[in-house]
């Protein structure tokens, strides 16, 4: 029973964003326990932070999608971050090493890269996030890059990792060739 829920959610995110979640299925398949706790994961992972932090939230996502993973993650996450209100012309931006230029979601952007990377300018952006946005704004921020970058590293152990692509950003294509934050 309960694999055949967790079956049918797993369509049910894949039809919306069309993503193959092959590895999902995969892990449900092999232990359904191991997909009941994928899809708590989801859920726990899940902090918004303050809806005025929307877009700093939205550019941590696809920052450590994109640092952890230049195919399939880094798709679904930009088509995620344009489905919860994402512009296309910051998410272009970002990806094409021009963050700065993306407002906050540029700023969440660089954030998660320096999260994880353990950057010096991570005190900087930390503070310019919470000048604006308040302390559950880092959160937020925090929790999108260290919970995003799971799901890349997820789908490699797993055999499901795949190369490089082209990333489609509202119908526009984004080669990444060096997509860290300047």
């Amino acid at each position: 029973m309960i694999r055949a829920l967790l079956h049918a959610s797993t369509r049910r995110f894949a039809r919306a964003f069309n993503y193959n979640a092959q590895y999902q299925h995969d892990m449900i398949d092999t232990d359904p326990r191991a997909g009941l706790r994928l899809a708590m994961f989801q859920m726990v992972s899940n902090y918004a932070g303050p809806a005025s932090a929307n877009h700093i939230r939205l550019g941590a996502m696809v920052g450590a999608a994109v640092e952890g993973d230049c195919g399939p993650c880094a798709q679904l996450t930009a088509d995620m971050a344009l489905a919860f209100g994402a512009r296309a012309a910051d998410i272009q931006a970002s990806l094409n090493g021009q963050a700065d230029a993306a407002g906050d979601f540029g700023l969440g952007y660089q954030f998660a890269w320096a999260a994880i990377r353990g950057d010096d300018n991570l005190d900087a952006l930390r503070a310019q996030i919470e000048a604006a946005h308040g302390p559950r704004a880092i959160i937020a921020a925090s929790f999108a890059a260290a919970f995003t970058r799971t799901y890349p590293v997820l789908k490699r152990g797993m055999g499901h990792g795949k190369l490089c692509q082209r990333l489609d950003v509202g119908g526009t294509s984004v080669t990444l060739t060096d997509p860290a934050p300047a």
